[in-house]
């Protein structure tokens, strides 16, 4: 009976519907080109291919993924198709290629989406019979003809939001929030001390958020940790577990001040009540259903954010700064609702539009003269130390051996071996030879049901309709199983390429081809850069910390330099500590995109969800420190109030990274008097609170463990003068050392 439940569960996992949409793609793509007596298998892998990078989210970004798979898909295919028969020459292009598209994931979102598909189309040009500009204009004509059609149907006809059901799930911990929120509003003083939101209710909402959390681990997506909607689906989800806090707070403090009949406090507390459920149901709104405003009403100047943030920010700024004692309190929790609420907005904007806002407006305008930062990026990835960088050279040297290996078989269809190797190939080793053993068994299974297919099968029609079958199943399983995915996908590609019909080899070659590949991956796996043992997931989340650490201290030591030395000490103190933390952030959310592709099954899986939503917000918040530690260091200035809230948050972030217990400190008591905030005082606050963040995430993903921790940050001592007679040339080669991160095990379980 638990097995049987188990299944339902799984299968429930499957996009159904996304697999339809696919199948009637694939399926009028194949009988269009059967009607008109062309080659079916262009136009049904052009059809085919963009459907997989559909995310759902953002027009404007599901556009971009289809159309980076398909333009360069296109030319990659026309430049393998056009090569000349000289192995040299191939080996040149294939090493360019391979190395440029896979680096490039470092780079670019789509790419991380879609460089695996140009690469299998650049080895299918490559393998063909197509060696002239005109026979591979025809096939690509052909592949561009099935991309628009994906396009139209996904963006037109049938579009659909994996994302959706996450999404209402985050949607529905704020409608209760909001209706909690304005009961609190709506009750009369007397009757303030008879309200209690008792355990149930906070029962039923924490239930609420964790559900969310597991909703969204379980969406199915290519690259989640670099999917927009899914990193800013988790801030929304960790702000509203924040507001619940500061909700049961204010109910504490508004009975409080009616008890001790302080009017100004107990008028304070229903001001806030009532704006702050407001602005939770707009947020819940903005949730369920895509704003008819496109969400431009959370925008920075946008009405909503004028309505809900921006007035209540001008009034607080008239409220005087001393009197009662529960009344600063009051305020104080009415200033970290504000900034609470101000990332909730930022995320809502983000999830709609696929724009996210800079961490500040002013801090946007200090970067306008800046290098781009895809350069930044590629600058910080361009060393053997970058995981980015090391598989990529790792998948050119795949590549390449197997060109050398097509070329020596000489069997149609060879292109099924590199295309086997790359899709296998993983930047961690656990996850190349598990996913090879998932690959095999099910293309060996789909091999073998191809081949009976095949000779049983005559009537063409009978094919197409089988296709589309296997087509749905294969992309409803895509995000589920990499073996049952495999085991549909198989016979696709086997069926649209036999030359006639009960031609069985196929079947055969499919399958030698696999078993090939995968054995190649592994192999490269194992003696070209094999990972470390930290390279696991939880050892990544603490060594990002402890390079965030790094980063706030080399900014301490930044602002003591004076004005004429700032221009060199950002080159040889903040460049290399800015470049450790962005190494470290890819390789974290490497990992986590690794795991949260992994299916889930068994009676163990709720706990994984969550582990797995914990990572992916942990990291989001990595990269907003990052974002706000950059700001700081341009608009901060060295003062000993500044040092005294900026260590404390070094020495929280050093404690994450070194596994220790997570003792989360009190905001700064002062509340800025002034009209307002400026960008300085912004970035501190919002550094205050995503540490707070990442210790919650740390709690909950590695528990509360005793470590160790030294005054002076471990990760820092590389980027750190050390003594008077040290030089900014002899820090900056200490800087590029290869970094040691510490030694912890991964806390998602065994790899399985």
């Amino acid at each position: 009976m638990a097995a049987f439940s188990n299944l339902t569960v799984w299968l429930q996992r499957f996009q159904w519907t996304r697999g339809l949409r696919s199948a009637s793609a694939v399926s009028i793509a194949a009988l269009v080109s059967h009607v008109l007596g062309v080659p079916q298998g262009a136009a049904a892998i052009g059809t085919f291919n963009p459907l997989l990078v559909d995310n759902g989210g953002p027009y404007r970004t599901r556009l971009t993924n289809m159309l980076t798979v398909m333009i360069g898909g296109y030319i990659a295919f026309m430049v393998g198709a056009i090569l000349p028969p000289n192995l040299a020459v191939i080996i040149l292009a294939t090493a360019v290629i391979a190395f440029a598209l896979t680096f490039g994931r470092v780079l670019s979102q789509p790419l991380a989406a879609c460089s695996v598909l140009i690469l299998i189309l650049y080895f299918a040009g490559l393998d063909g019979t197509l060696h002239t500009l005109h026979q591979a204009a025809i096939a690509t004509t052909f592949l561009l003809t099935g991309g628009v059609w994906s396009v139209a149907i996904s963006l037109l006809f049938w579009p659909l939001d994996p994302f959706r059901p996450a999404r209402r799930s985050v949607a529905e911990c704020y409608r209760w929030m909001g209706q909690f929120t304005e009961s609190l509003a709506q009750v009369k003083d007397a009757e303030v001390d008879e309200v209690d939101p008792g355990f149930d209710w906070r029962h039923k909402q924490r239930l609420r958020i964790e559900a969310a959390r597991a909703a969204i681990s379980a969406t199915g997506a290519r690259a989640p940790s670099r999917t927009l909607r899914a990193r800013n689906l988790t801030v929304l989800l960790e702000t509203t577990d924040m507001l619940l806090a500061r909700t049961m707070r204010l109910s504490e403090l508004k009975a409080t001040a009616t008890r001790l009949q302080l009017h100004r406090a107990s008028g304070l507390a229903r001001e806030m009540t009532h704006w702050l459920a407001g602005a939770e149901h707009a947020i819940a709104v903005a949730l369920d259903h895509r704003p008819p405003d496109g969400a431009v009403s959370f925008a920075r100047e946008g009405s909503s954010r004028l309505q809900f943030i921006t007035r209540r920010q001008q009034l607080l700024s008239t409220r005087p700064s001393s009197g009662e004692d529960l009344f600063l309190l009051l305020l104080r929790e009415e200033r970290d609702a504000l900034l609470e609420l101000e990332i909730a907005f930022d995320a809502v904007y983000a999830l709609w539009t696929g724009n996210e806002p800079p961490s500040s407006h002013f801090a946007s305008t200090l970067h306008r003269d800046e290098a781009p930062r895809w350069l930044d990026t590629l600058h910080a990835n361009w060393t053997m130390r970058s995981n980015g960088f090391r598989h990529a050279l790792r998948t050119t040297v795949v590549t390449v051996v197997d060109v050398i290996v097509m070329r020596l078989i000489h069997i149609n269809h060879g292109f099924w071996l590199p295309m086997t190797s790359i899709i296998l190939l993983q930047p961690f080793s656990a996850g190349t030879v598990r996913k090879s053993v998932q690959r095999v068994t099910g293309t060996v299974a789909g091999g073998i049901l191809a081949a009976i297919l095949a000779v049983w099968m005559s009537n063409p029609y009978v094919t197409m309709v089988i296709i589309a079958v296997f087509a749905l199943l294969a992309v409803a399983s895509f995000a589920v199983d990499h073996a049952i995915f495999c085991l549909f996908l198989t016979p696709i590609f086997v069926l649209l390429s036999l030359p006639h019909p009960g031609d069985w080899s196929f079947a055969v070659i499919r399958m030698a081809t696999t078993v090939a590949g995968a054995v190649i991956a592994i192999l490269a796996m194992r003696l070209l850069w094999p990972e470390r043992a930290e390279e696991e997931l939880g050892g990544l989340l603490r060594h990002g910390a402890g390079a965030a650490a790094a980063y706030l201290q080399a900014m301490l030591d930044f602002w003591s330099f004076p004005p004429e030395a700032r221009p060199a000490a950002e080159r040889e103190i903040l460049a290399p500590a800015r470049r450790a933390c962005g190494l470290a952030s890819n390789d974290a959310e490497e990992a986590i995109d690794r795991v949260m592709q992994e299916p889930t099954f068994g009676r163990h899986a709720d706990a994984e969800n969550v582990l797995r939503t914990e990572s992916l917000t942990f990291v989001t918040y990595l990269r907003r420190l990052t974002q706000s530690v950059t700001t700081l260091a341009l608009v901060g200035v060295d003062t000993p109030a500044a040092r005294d809230r900026l260590k404390p948050i070094a020495a929280r972030l050093e404690r994450l990274a070194a596994g220790g217990d997570v003792e989360a400190c009190s905001f700064a008591d002062n509340l800025p008097g002034q009209s307002h905030i400026d960008v300085a005082e912004e970035q501190m606050q919002r550094l205050e609170r995503q540490t707070t963040v990442l210790e919650r995430a740390g709690a909950r993903l590695w528990g509360q463990q005793t470590a160790p921790v030294s005054h002076d940050s471990a990760f820092y001592r590389r980027f750190r003068l050390h003594s008077s007679k040290s030089t900014m040339p002899e820090m900056v080669s200490e800087a590029e050392s290869p970094s040691q991160s510490p030694r912890a095990p991964s806390f998602m379980g065994k790899q399985r």
